[in-house]
């Protein structure tokens, strides 16, 4: 599959919501600079509401008033959001290695990874399973475990992926076999859109997310939260610059990619002002984001009901090629304490009912380790489900390997069909094919 970076290959890496302001980047700095000039004249649409501008324009021979309506969006005022089923899905970037994450406990694993292994006191017991064990780190996750709220799919991957991160990436944000260049809860908000736009009801955090990218939805893309501002520079005044900032995005031009770029400083400016309604202080930040500090984010967003329903969190740093055993233990202690804080804080703004979190990662690793103490891009990997359910879906056969791969027993859209299933459309449209659904068993 050729990655030439054309315009829609632009637009399905971008994740979608970018795209338009990046357009018109180059024209905003004479707009800004001229707006400057001309001081504060405009009462600009709040979180809620819009604003009506009239200009009236006059020629050598005729003389015309017209009248543009501010672009608009739906309420985004803190607690007035309907409050709908809720998905958010946690990427695990760069290929996390399933075997040990949930590690088998039977068959090859200990003789295929000399140094890399779980002994007894690195592995956690599953009650009522007698088949694997989870990794230490992923102590946090234990008591979903006993309530009955946590999955495992193990041996999970979409046929022919591949093993190159640029296939195997374009396989899970599509979910189709062709590819395509939007994403599977890209052609769901397509599928399911319905009165004024919201900004807010997909978001991703920590980066740009493909399976957003849809033919005429927007997702808002935070790659910090912490950063999600306005950039004022040394000695600049931050209402007057705000102000000319907005005032470029009225009235609307007749460019359609201006167009499209006005709505989203519009959309962006609605989502900072919801988003600084958020209580209490942020914490330091280290300058690197934690799934802790994302999920607290999405958390707030959930919270705030300001009609959110998809948000897809992301953190790097999963391709463990070289010394991975302290690595990747460092990976899931983040991954654990991220997902158990935030079930804590959806069980605690009573929103746990209406909330099914996922994992995902484009791929697993392969059952012998390297020569540099870690693992290599493989197939089949291990997901786990936050909901109302509970046990191990799938199998790993170490002893009946696919080219040195831990063969895939459950498709991937097996799962997007159950996500799908719980935001409600058409989900068989939207993967392209009717597949299973999941079902855990212990």
């Amino acid at each position: 599959m050729s990655h030439h970076l054309n315009r829609r290959r632009f637009l399905y890496l971008a994740g979608g919501a970018t795209a338009a302001t990046a357009t018109a980047a180059a024209a905003w700095a004479g707009l800004l600079r001229e707006q400057i000039k001309r001081g504060p004249s405009l009462t600009l649409p709040g979180i809620a509401g819009s604003t009506t501008t009239t200009s009236t324009t006059t020629t050598s021979t005729t003389t015309t008033s017209t009248t543009t309506v501010a672009p608009t969006t739906t309420s985004l005022i803190p607690g007035q959001g309907p409050r709908k089923p809720v998905l958010v899905v946690v990427q695990m970037q760069g290929g996390n290695d399933g075997l040990n994450t949930l590690v088998p406990l039977n068959g090859r694993y200990q003789d295929a990874r000399p140094t890399l292994a779980l002994g007894d006191h690195e592995m956690l017991e599953l009650s009522g399973n007698q088949d694997f064990a989870l990794h230490s780190a992923l102590a946090p996750l234990l008591p979903l475990w006993e309530t009955n709220l946590l999955t495992a799919v193990t041996g999970i991957g979409i046929p022919g992926q591949g093993r190159s991160h640029f296939t195997a990436s374009d396989s899970w944000h599509s979910g189709r076999t062709d590819r395509g260049v939007t994403g599977w809860l890209g052609r769901w908000l397509d599928a399911t859109a319905s009165g004024p736009a919201n900004p807010l009801r997909a978001v991703s955090l920590g980066g740009g997310a493909p399976i957003l990218a849809a033919q005429q939805q927007l997702s808002t893309v935070i790659h910090s939260p912490q950063n999600f501002n306005l950039y004022t520079p040394p000695n600049s005044d931050g209402e007057t610059l705000t102000d000319a900032f907005l005032r470029v995005a009225s009235p609307l031009s007749t460019d359609p990619i201006l167009a499209d770029a006005q709505q989203a400083i519009f959309s962006t400016f609605n989502a900072l002002a919801a988003l600084e309604t958020t209580a209490g202080n942020p914490s330091p930040w280290s300058g690197e984001e934690t799934y802790t500090t994302l999920l607290d984010t999405a958390a707030n967003l959930i919270n705030l009901d300001l009609g959110t329903e998809v948000i897809v969190v992301s953190v790097h740093g999963f391709d463990t090629h070289s010394y991975q055993r302290s690595a990747h233990e460092e990976l899931l202690t983040n991954l654990a304490d991220g997902l158990a804080s935030f079930h804590q804080r959806l069980e605690a703004d009573g929103h746990a009912d209406r909330v099914l979190t996922v994992t995902t990662s484009e791929f697993g690793r392969r059952l012998e380790e390297n020569g540099s103490a870690g693992t290599d891009h493989g197939t089949a990997g291990t997901q786990f489900i936050i909901g109302p359910n509970q046990g191990i879906i799938g199998q790993v056969d170490l002893d009946n390997l696919v080219d040195g791969d831990v063969p895939i027993y459950v498709d991937t859209r097996s799962m997007y069909a159950t996500a799908l299933d719980w935001l409600g459309g058409p989900t068989d449209e939207i993967l392209g094919k009717k597949y299973d659904r999941l079902t855990a068993t212990i």
